[in-house]
């Protein structure tokens, strides 16, 4: 397995399939300001609708690529304040403004917005919109197989605020789950969370591979991985066989069969983690 190193634009294919966390020292302001994709063009943003969907005057409504601020929440408490500061820190640094758009392969979402990485400058400085969010904690990474572009550099703005406790990874809005809290997991279907946990075995069973987190597979988390997902990762020495006792990071939505499960779809939802940096949470 091939640690991830910090380096700038990255391409879906130039992606190692985990992100090693320790040892790597990425400096932001030199790593994030090369951000690119294929051209969408610039204009001023004009209005933000349900919080994290911006108007712009050309006509055209943007989705955030690569990150996900909290979802709207019908009650008080710490869900709403969690969006409520996204929103305004969205509105903050690009209302009014002209942004630069820059696209990946997917450039639509089912909701027909266009889908993109957002600059904007901002006291002379070209300000990367989803990074600003990610390193602010106040949105985490989320990426899908056919829109990798840059994510690497968003997770390492993540794990910086993470570590040092900005936002809502201070609040505990964004507390990473453990595996081995099942109940709490299965109470989280349907929500995106980031789960840790050490792999306690792996099976193939009828072309997908499923990584256990415990014993009982019909309760415990599980990771499952299709076929035409393995495919992206690394083949040298079956590197996904061989996770038994290894401990990971996985993201992705929670789903509940057979117990509580996130789906892979690509490399960049798995970290592999040192041994030390199992959660404790």
């Amino acid at each position: 397995m091939i640690p991830y190193v910090c380096r700038r634009a990255l391409k879906p294919s130039a992606v190692s399939a985990f992100v090693l966390l320790a040892g790597i020292a990425c400096m932001v302001s030199d790593v994030f300001a090369e951000c690119r994709g294929d051209d969408g063009g610039s204009s001023l943003v004009t209005e933000i609708r349900g919080g994290d969907t911006l108007i712009l005057q050309d006509g055209r409504s943007v989705g955030l690529m690569g990150v996900l601020i909290p979802r709207r929440a019908a009650d008080a408490g710490l869900a709403t304040q969690a969006r409520q500061d996204a929103e305004k820190a969205l509105a903050d640094l690009v209302l009014g403004q002209i942004v630069e758009l820059h696209l990946d392969i997917r450039t639509r979402d089912r909701y027909g917005r266009l889908l993109a990485h957002l600059f904007v400058m901002q006291g002379g400085q070209r300000v990367w919109v989803q990074e600003k969010l990610a390193a602010s904690g106040l949105a985490r990474v989320i990426s899908f197989k056919d829109n990798r572009r840059c994510i690497p550099d968003l997770l390492a703005a993540e794990r910086a605020a993470r570590d040092t406790g900005q936002g809502h990874w201070r609040s505990g809005f964004f507390a990473i789950k453990p595996a081995a809290s099942e109940d709490v997991l299965a109470a989280s279907s349907q929500n995106y969370e980031i789960v840790e946990g050490q792999v306690e075995s792996v099976a193939e069973v009828k072309g997908r591979l499923y990584l256990n987190f415990g014993k009982n597979w019909r309760r415990d988390f599980t990771v499952m991985i299709p076929n035409e997902a393995s495919k992206l990762f690394p083949t040298d020495d079956d590197a996904l066989t061989k996770l038994k006792g290894r401990p990971v990071r996985v993201r992705g939505w929670v789903e509940n069969f057979n117990g509580p499960s996130i789906t892979v779809t690509h490399p960049e939802q798995m970290e592999l983690l040192a041994s030390s940096a199992v959660s404790q949470r």
